[in-house]
């Protein structure tokens, strides 16, 4: 109950605020149908952009030129157009969905089985669904098909790559990993010749090194990359050491621009006593020595420290050497940074978890390993990474036998020979700027060596790098293979920046302007005393299970585990996707669920194709409290507030928005303006 005291204070701050308040100048409100900007204080009026139809809804793919970005491609570095891609899996056009992954990377098939999918983690069927679309196995069965095709009908990257003529330029690649040659293949395409160095006898960096084979077969990525270094134009060159075979400088005179893309190699240490081989393992050497068959035995019981993909693919490797793992991890599950699947995959091997537990110390007996000393732990306050902190608990440490422990807590940039004149971040990475170009001049960076990160993220640093060489040169090709944000300009289907062939399309959300007030008293053609029918795309509500050997019989081989989809399984996975950014209503029924005042109605009826469509669509004024609720859980963007004030009339029991009258028609109306504008140019999300 407040105090005498509390009581004075709230007397005290309401009497501040009315004198505050008082001595301001008054202001008057104006209650006009429509503004030419959008005043502060308006709640807008809820109109629909553009609505599909029972045609259009089984070609979403028509709808994405001149609109704006899906979350999955904007939540990818790489800016792959997964939207695009997903789609075309779910219409079956898998020779258009190809196209669209071979002219983003070399690595399609490897990143559709090991991309750790951050487009999923932004996907709207997420949120909606309940479980995201499996865009990244999607990817890989792209790449599966092409595997079924006759040589001279799969994508050719001599074509593609090749077309465009030498320039006179050329560029050296220092590291053989994603980023190194995603800088060859593009840079190529744009007419520079290309040397890749590097420093092991098998380039992939740890595409070939640091991933297990039952996750990435070797055949694969060595295929892939075969595709690139086999190029006119490319030339690979192993087991060149910059600094001792080469040095920087005479790199330097080689070439007329150098990019460092030579990865992170240097592993964290746990700074305990006895911490050496052969009783501690780091995970990246492990792994390393298992891949090229230089280690083939472990010990019966292993100990992995770390919860990361590196510290799961140690330990399921151990598994398969006939080992017992534990796994130790110093917070709980929902803080640990591998993937759920690789953890329900672990867990199905065999693995044992231990939460919330930390290594302690290294026990050494007569010259042997006994085993890893470890401590329990509770989690305190949050750090700097947004997670709680573990606290050691006091007394409770406790001694774990085995005969190996592997380390796998990350990596850092370990790298004697770059310049002193490349400034470095406090962490030890290359400091870029916003083109991917160093402090020394002629030289760019990408990778782990400027960000320690994933494979797609060294990807999308590649494509930032290679376009401002090309930039610097003025050769950069107007139609980028990759969606490229144009800091919210809606970009062409092919990604190109339409400033460059015709006014810059932009489009404020929610200024269409609509006549009020509405008619009175009209006849309602389609009432509401039908049968309530399910909501579109409804009965797709969860991910298509992707086939795997099971967990008893997987660890007694390195096959690869994954089965993959079926080109049928794989096209009802896509026809999940929303079609998000589309602005055109999907009839996906979110904004049913998210309305408080459940004042939007929604029904569909099926045709023989299985597709679902609204044909009644309606929002009830009278109930609406115009809180926005459905405009922000709208996943295509198509429901908007326009400029205009909410309707003030009398008889809003009367008042009810109906599909026919919400229509806008923006997107039919700059659909036909982007294909003026272009002059016979076909839009697709794909230039056939």
């Amino acid at each position: 109950m407040p105090t005498l005291l509390d009581n004075v204070k709230a007397l005290l701050t309401g009497m501040k605020v009315t004198i505050s308040n008082f001595r301001k100048e008054p202001v008057t409100i104006t209650y006009p149908w429509a503004y030419d900007d959008i005043p502060k204080n308006s709640r807008g009026m809820l109109r629909m952009v553009d609505f599909h139809d029972d045609k259009s809804i089984s070609h979403k793919s028509d709808w994405y030129h001149g609109t704006r970005w899906a979350p999955c491609t904007t939540g990818c570095p790489a800016h792959t157009d997964a939207r695009g891609y997903v789609t075309l899996a779910g219409e079956g056009n898998w020779r258009a969905g190809l196209d669209t992954l071979r002219r983003t990377y070399p690595f399609v098939a490897t990143l559709g089985r090991v991309c750790p999918a951050p487009c999923e983690k932004s996907c709207s069927r997420g949120f909606t669904g309940p479980e995201p679309i499996s865009i990244r196995k999607l990817k890989r069965t792209f790449s599966d098909w092409e595997d079924t095709l006759p040589e001279a009908e799969r994508f050719s990257y001599q074509e593609y790559c090749c077309s465009q003529p030498l320039n006179g330029k050329s560029v050296g690649i220092i590291g053989g990993g994603p980023a190194g040659y995603q800088c060859a293949m593009l840079l190529r395409s744009w007419g520079f010749e290309c040397h890749i160095y590097e420093m092991k006898d098998v380039p992939g960096g740890f595409l070939t090194l640091g991933i297990p084979l039952y996750r990435l077969p070797r055949h694969i990525v060595n295929s892939e990359m075969e595709r690139i270094h086999a190029l006119d134009g490319i030339k690979l060159h192993v087991n060149i050491e910059i600094g001792s075979d080469l040095t920087f400088e005479e790199l330097e005179s080689r070439h007329s621009e150098v990019i460092i893309a030579a990865g992170a190699w240097k592993p964290y240490r746990l700074e305990l006593p006895n911490e050496e081989k052969p009783w501690v393992w780091y995970g990246e050497d492990f792994l390393e020595e298992q891949i090229t068959g230089r280690l083939t035995e472990v010990p019966s019981k292993v100990v992995v420290v770390g919860g990361g993909n590196t510290g799961f693919d140690c330990a399921r490797t151990c598994r398969r050497l006939g080992a017992e793992v534990i796994m130790i991890y110093r917070r709980t599950v929902a803080e640990m940074p591998s993937e759920p699947e690789e953890i329900e995959d672990g867990e199905e091997e065999g693995i044992e978890i231990r939460w919330l537990t930390s290594p302690d110390a290294v026990v050494i007996e007569d010259g042997k390993l006994k085993g890893m000393q470890v401590i329990k732990n509770r989690l305190g306050d949050k750090d700097r990474s947004g997670r709680r902190k573990p606290v050691p608990i006091k007394g409770s440490e406790y001694l774990l036998d085995c005969g190996m422990i592997i380390t796998a807590l990350g990596r850092e940039v370990d790298l004697p020979w770059i310049p002193k004149d490349v400034t470095r971040n406090r962490n030890g990475t290359v400091k870029v700027d916003a083109s991917g170009k160093t402090t020394r001049e002629k030289v760019w960076g990408c990778g782990d060596v400027c960000q320690v990160s994933t494979i797609i993220n060294a990807i999308g640093q590649a494509d930032r790098c290679c376009i401002g060489i090309a930039t610097k040169y003025n050769c950069l090709p107007e139609k980028l293979p990759f969606l490229y944000n144009y800091d919210h300009v809606t970009p062409y289907a092919d990604g190109s920046d339409p400033g460059k062939v015709a006014p810059i399309q932009v489009r404020t959300q929610g200024l269409g302007m609509v006549p009020h007030p509405p008619v009175q008293h009209f006849e309602d053609t389609k009432p509401w005393n039908r049968e309530r029918k399910e909501k579109p795309f409804r009965k797709m509500n969860l991910q298509v299970p992707m086939p795997k050997i099971p967990g008893p019989v997987r660890i007694q081989t390195f096959d690869e585990h994954d089965m993959g989809f079926s080109l049928e399984m794989a096209q009802r996975e896509g026809m999940r996707c929303y079609g998000c950014a589309a602005e055109v209503c999907v009839g996906c029924g979110v904004c049913v669920d998210a309305c408080p005042d459940s004042c939007i109605q929604l029904e569909s009826p099926n045709n023989e194709k299985g597709y679902d469509f609204p044909e009644t669509y309606s929002i009830d004024l009278a109930r609406c409290c115009y809180c926005g609720l459905c405009t922000e859980a709208c996943p295509t963007d198509s429901l908007v507030f326009t400029s205009n004030f909410e309707m003030a009339i009398q008889e809003k029991q009367d008042s009810y928005l109906t599909k026919p009258r919400m229509n806008l028609g923006l997107v039919h109306k700059e659909k036909s303006e982007l294909g003026e504008a272009r002059s016979g140019l076909q839009l697709r999300v794909i230039p056939s």
